[in-house]
């Protein structure tokens, strides 16, 4: 299969999360000697590319990026980091061949609302395995620098105040609102939590008009047609509220068969993928209020 040429997705000032991961799921960070060399390459990456690097986090087999292009190459830059990585990694290893895996994967963000959703994601990730109990207790992701100490200093590469200013928040919003969606391995009682209070916000309130209902997300939120994950949870709260599935599917351009589709895979994204549940929180206040 020919693969898709990245420049399809590349813009000037565009937001990415990126996933890097090792060949197989090997490791490709086997110390802190490596986690250290890739931020300093990061930091090279950043300079050379005029790349804003908003969080991080090195884990054993893989690493996230939140970050904006000023010009359209992200290609370029990610090639030069994972490329740099790799040939230093394979010497000091005395290994030969691939390090990732398929390159890399590029999500597109096209809203402050996906952005903070990610950052929070990105966060939590030693959390969600298991190697901290919180997240700034990870010494080898950016959250670190959002909580005041003496002994830290923020890299200059790093720009969480840009991304603060770009998500209309402060640094103790985000934390909390990251700490809130700590909780490990609770993540189907947390969907039956959510189920019994959208039952009985069912039963006390009638549905409201549902186009109003998506203007206001649409205001809050942007473009739910080109958001992916936006559109198919706006389909399970809305079930969740009790509009009819005719409605629904009127209402988003969909088919009565996909509105039950999607509600479906929704819910079992909901109990295995924390990234889901961070979506969920950030848009169902807006929707029941």
């Amino acid at each position: 299969m020919v693969r898709k040429n990245r420049k399809e997705i590349e813009y000037k000032n565009a937001l990415y999360h990126i996933i890097v991961k090792g060949i197989e799921g090997i490791d490709i960070f086997a110390d802190n000697v490596d986690r250290n060399k890739f931020l300093q390459l990061l930091q090279k990456t950043s300079n050379l590319f005029k790349v804003h690097i908003f969080f991080y986090v090195l884990m054993d087999t893989h690493s996230h990026l939140l970050l904006k292009t000023e010009e359209a190459n992200l290609s370029q830059a990610m090639q030069f980091l994972n490329s740099s990585y790799a040939h230093w990694y394979n010497i000091k290893h005395i290994r030969k061949g691939h390090l990732f895996q398929d390159r890399y994967k590029s999500h597109l963000i096209l809203n402050p609302f996906y952005l903070y959703s990610v950052a929070s994601y990105i966060s939590l990730n030693p959390v969600e395995a298991g190697l901290a109990d919180s997240p700034e207790e990870f010494p080898w992701s950016s959250f670190q620098y959002l909580l005041p100490a003496p002994d830290k200093i923020t890299p200059p590469w790093l720009k969480i105040d840009e991304f603060l200013t770009l998500c209309q928040t402060n640094p103790d919003n985000f934390i909390n609102f990251v700490k809130e969606n700590s909780q490990k391995n609770n993540s189907e009682k947390a969907l039956q939590n959510f189920n019994k209070i959208t039952s009985n916000y069912i039963q006390n309130k009638p549905p409201k008009n549902i186009e109003n209902r998506l203007e206001k997300v649409k205001e809050r939120f942007g473009d739910i047609e080109n958001n992916k994950h936006l559109k198919h949870l706006l389909v399970y709260l809305l079930i969740k509220e009790g509009y009819r599935i005719k409605d629904i599917a009127t209402s988003l351009n969909l088919t009565r068969q996909s509105v039950l589709g999607i509600s479906k895979k929704t819910h079992k994204n909901l109990i295995t993928d924390h990234f889901y549940q961070l979506l969920l929180n950030r848009i169902k206040t807006d929707l029941l209020s």
